[in-house]
């Protein structure tokens, strides 16, 4: 009842508010309400010291939607975010992170650093393409930077005076270094501005535009999603028919495509090319 009665203080209007009453432990809770409720983000207190609470941890390793940590280093708490720092390094899986950073600072009026996390030659370019896709209308600063990933978003989200720092549960360094409990971990455990940690690998249906793809999860199990140009969900499974990887969308070809062996399929799971001789089976 406080909180709801903090959030309507906060201007939201009190029909908007449901208050929900979680069993067994708050994580478990959190998450299986998040699941039921069909959830784009959920929301959770650093903690009251420096280091992440045990259920701010837990929901790092375990969020089933996008996740907002906040602290209390703002002098304001209940002020909109007034710049954000989005940290990517030109992925697709890091551009999910970059639209969902640019979306949020043109509804709040917010400005954006940029915070390119790789080699400063090939940067510039591939920044100015993230900025002319999603970044239209939203005053943009952006920072080539290069060395220890979180030192160098860290310091760069630091250095830009960040109210929010929006980064992705994969793709800042490649998928092998971007791990959970690795950086995404370290990144919010020694932020100072709240963090904003996108799902980037796993979406929901209603990120989906027309003509767009992605790796959607139901009951634990991935699902190939395709949203065709009249809305209409078409969905296949995931796993690669020659040896059962899991595939991913590829928005240059509009193909979802293996990582293991390099097949590829249709947006409706055709085969396009192989090793794979079988259709992504429906889902």
């Amino acid at each position: 009842a406080a909180a709801a009665d903090a959030a309507e203080a906060a201007g939201v209007r009190r029909p908007r508010i449901e208050t929900v009453r979680g069993i067994g432990r708050a994580g478990d809770a959190l998450i299986a309400i998040a699941e039921e409720k069909d959830a784009g983000l959920t929301l959770v207190a650093r903690g009251e010291t420096a280091a992440l609470s045990d259920l701010t941890r837990w929901m790092v390793h375990h969020t089933v939607c996008d996740l907002l940590i906040v602290g209390s280093a703002r002098e304001d708490p209940h002020a909109p975010y007034g710049h954000i720092v989005i940290a990517t390094d030109g992925s697709a899986t890091a551009d999910r992170a970059a639209r969902k950073g640019f979306d949020l600072a043109r509804e709040l009026g917010a400005s954006v650093t940029l915070l390119f996390v790789g080699h400063p030659a090939t940067g510039d370019l591939v920044m100015q393409d993230t900025i002319q896709v999603y970044g239209e209308g939203v005053p943009t600063e952006v920072r080539l930077v290069n060395g220890d990933v979180v030192e160098q978003i860290l310091g760069g989200a630091a250095d830009a005076g960040a109210d929010l720092l929006v980064v992705g549960n994969k793709g800042i360094a490649g998928a092998k270094g971007f791990l959970l409990g690795s950086i995404p971990e370290k990144v919010i455990e020694g932020a100072t501005a709240d963090v904003l940690m996108c799902r980037t690998v796993v979406q929901l249906v209603a990120e989906l535009g027309r003509g767009e793809g992605g790796i959607i999860e139901r009951g634990g199990e991935k699902f190939a999603a395709f949203m065709d140009a009249k809305g209409a969900l078409h969905v296949s499974s995931a796993r690669c028919t020659h040896m059962g990887c899991t595939v991913a969308w590829n928005p240059g070809e509009s193909t979802f495509d293996c990582p293991c062996h390099g097949s590829r399929f249709s947006p409706m799971g055709e085969v396009v090319n192989g090793p794979a001789s079988r259709p992504l089976p429906p889902g």
